[in-house]
């Protein structure tokens, strides 16, 4: 047996979809995976090389909770660490972990074990190498992983399914212009885990099947599964579109808008739609507290980058709040109207913002209206709109955190799904920002 252990990390074969992985350099790696695909494996196994080949090398690995940190990070890097090159009063047991929680190698390197149920204090002190976290952590946690590795210019790994965890702060610190977050997105199948047959493969992603709400995190390693009880259960990614799947002419051009007075709360949804489909191309959502001249400053500056001013939109249509935010007597609908004109510099009371249908029933029939389209294939959202593809995927009623991007939406598509015809004045071609 020992003989075997000696040996089991040069007998270890990555997935194909892994191999670029477990030879990377960089220093700033998110490996986003389905389940069952061995990602917390693989980093242990990349670990246990980098441990053998760093002298002096100083790492930590953080598993989710104590228990895990044992069961099965621990346990993968007793797996493959040689016992002739472990320190001989470095112990482990299946209960216990390591001695005090520290691998420590003959050739100098160590390795600290820490779990995210610990305080963040737990996670500060020392000076690394690298730090490799299992599953998504806290910010806080993270922040001091990260503080661990810069004076000695190292590296962070991270393995995870997104499921059950905030991932909204760690998706923008990965994904925006300029990270240096490399990412490895991994679905089960059998060619990604060739060592399972093609029934077992199939009968898991049968398996998955039945919690649809996660079946998209647990089958393609997705950031965002769907809540249980979402209304939009015709809304899928096939209703999603790029730039280049927009219509380039014999368009009509829209705008909705739910009025609110916090911060993501006052939404300007964009939509063009033709003869047959209506697409939802983008969206403005106020970052802070915004007057209605902000607002109008947003959405002009919206349609100039698409190469539109005000008279090429067909209709606006606008919730009928009273003026909140300013205007004793008027609604919002005439302020932000006026607005509009004003820095249009177009005619006083120009720009007209139409009111929506609120009779009884109206809101449970529009939703109904626009998940039909999502099944028809009628109704397409642009990946210019992610907090309204966040919020087709998660709402479900009474949620008024995202109720203002789908009352937006609800606005501007509901008379032109029902075959509403508009006759107002169309842009004459799509010019894309």
């Amino acid at each position: 047996m020992a003989t075997l252990r000696e040996g089991r990390l040069t007998l270890f074969r990555p997935s194909p979809a892994l191999v670029e992985f477990m030879g990377s350099k960089r220093r700033r790696i998110l490996v986003r995976a389905a389940n069952r695909i061995g990602k917390t494996r693989h980093a242990a196994a990349k670990l246990a090389k980098v441990m053998l080949e760093t002298p002096n090398g100083r790492f930590r690995a953080v598993g989710v909770t104590y228990v895990q940190s044992i069961s099965v990070v621990s346990r993968y890097l007793h797996e493959f660490l040689p016992p002739s090159a472990i320190e001989e009063s470095c112990r482990y047991s299946l209960e216990n972990g390591w001695t005090h929680q520290l691998i420590r190698l003959k050739n100098g390197a160590t390795c600290e074990i820490r779990s995210q149920d610990q305080s963040a204090i737990a996670h500060a002190g020392s000076d690394l190498d690298g730090v490799w976290i299992d599953e998504i952590p806290p910010p806080d946690i993270y922040l001091e992983s990260v503080k661990r590795v810069i004076s000695r210019r190292g590296w962070v790994w991270v393995t995870m399914t997104p499921i059950g965890r905030p991932v909204a702060w760690y998706r923008t610190l990965v994904e925006e212009a300029g990270s240096p977050w490399i990412q490895y997105v991994v679905e089960f199948s059998h060619a990604s885990c060739p060592w399972y047959t093609q029934a077992q493969v199939d009968a898991w992603l049968a398996e998955a099947a039945s919690a649809a709400w996660a079946y998209r995190q647990t089958v393609f390693g997705d950031w965002e599964g769907e809540t249980l009880d979402r209304v939009f259960t015709g809304f899928d990614n096939d209703c999603v579109v790029t730039d280049d799947d927009l219509p380039s002419e014999a368009f009509k051009l829209g705008i909705g808008i739910d009025h609110g007075e916090g911060i993501g709360r006052q939404v300007a949804l964009f939509a063009l739609w033709t003869d047959s489909t209506l697409y939802v191309i983008d969206e403005v959502v106020n970052t802070t507290q915004t007057t209605p001249e902000q607002d109008a400053k947003a959405i002009i500056d919206t349609l100039g980058a698409w190469g539109w001013t005000l008279t090429d939109v067909a209709r606006i249509v606008g919730d009928i709040n009273s003026a909140g935010k300013m205007g004793a007597g008027l609604k919002v609908n005439e302020v932000l109207a006026d607005a509009l004109s004003t820095q249009s510099k177009l005619r006083a009371r120009t720009v007209t913002i139409s009111a929506p249908s609120k009779g009884k029933g109206s809101v449970l029939m529009g939703e109904r209206t626009i998940n039909a389209a999502f099944m028809r294939g009628t109704l397409r959202v642009s990946t210019r709109c992610p907090k309204l593809l966040f919020a087709l995927k998660n709402y479900s009623e009474g949620d008024e955190d995202l109720k203002h991007y789908i009352d937006a939406l609800r606005y501007i598509a509901q008379p032109v799904l029902e075959i509403w015809t508009l006759t107002n004045p169309q842009p004459s071609r799509l010019r894309v920002r």
